[in-house]
């Protein structure tokens, strides 16, 4: 529907710019403490932890426990990128 109302459209993708906005600067928090590599894209790791919640979303919308939940979400944390100690 959002692509058929151009006003639609347009709230829809200024909403989305704001969480984009707001878990890349969540990235950036977790880079200035040593949680994530400083080298990788926040922009980019915004958009993949997005698409992951938004994949949960997906999941938990079909029926699958609170626990297949928790352990694809620990599974995606495990899986950020993180600082090389030297």
């Amino acid at each position: 529907m959002g692509s058929s109302d151009p006003e639609l459209e347009r709230v829809a993708n200024e909403c989305f710019s704001t969480v984009v906005t707001a878990v890349a600067e969540c990235v950036r928090a977790a880079q200035r403490h040593g949680d994530i590599d400083a080298d990788v894209n926040s922009d980019d790791l915004a958009y993949l932890l997005i698409s992951i919640v938004r994949g949960l979303d997906v999941v938990g919308a079909h029926g699958h426990s609170a626990a297949r939940l928790t352990s694809n979400a620990e599974n995606a944390f495990a899986l950020l990128p993180r600082p090389r100690h030297r």
